[in-house]
């Protein structure tokens, strides 16, 4: 099936790891990180052209940021 697809990833918890997570999305992916005092809130857009692409893709950003929410 040809399309495209998206969906949004979001995170809440303390500013230090939300500005460390920030700084790890890739360039090529929409991402904002919004700050209230020591809490944040990174919210990041994928968009993908098949829904196993989508998943591979949010596959690997979790993973990436598996290690840094500590």
């Amino acid at each position: 099936m040809d399309g495209s697809y998206s969906t949004i990833l979001e995170w809440s918890g303390a500013l230090e790891i939300g500005e460390r997570l920030s700084g790890l999305v890739p360039a090529n992916f929409e991402h904002e990180l919004a700050k209230e005092g020591n809490s944040s809130r990174l919210t990041i857009k994928i968009n993908a052209n098949s829904l196993e692409n989508l998943r591979t893709i949010v596959d690997e950003m979790l993973t990436l940021f598996s290690d840094q929410d500590e």
